[in-house]
């Protein structure tokens, strides 16, 4: 394998994920701002229920589907607008 094929490859992956992880933070920043909430100090919550984010289920995208849109404690739908931006 071509030691430069591989180094391509996880300087792709890096960015993907920084990508994501920079898409998910302009999904709070969106979703928190107007409502003068703070974007540092509360964990990310479902909006209709309250309950906490688990870690595991904060990761960009892949949470989301994971879950298929929906909270895991209430079962509220999650707006795909949230993976679409991550993405």
């Amino acid at each position: 394998m071509d030691i430069g094929f591989v180094a391509e490859a996880v300087v792709a992956a890096l960015l993907v994920a920084f990508g994501a992880v920079f898409g998910s933070f302009l999904n709070v920043l969106a979703h928190r701002l107007p409502r003068g909430e703070s974007v540092v100090f509360v964990a990310s919550h479902c909006t209709a229920c309250g309950a906490r984010v688990r870690p595991r289920d904060n990761v960009p995208v892949l949470g989301w589907l994971l879950l298929r849109g929906r909270c895991r404690d209430c079962g509220a739908h999650i707006s795909a607008r949230y993976p679409l931006v991550e993405a």
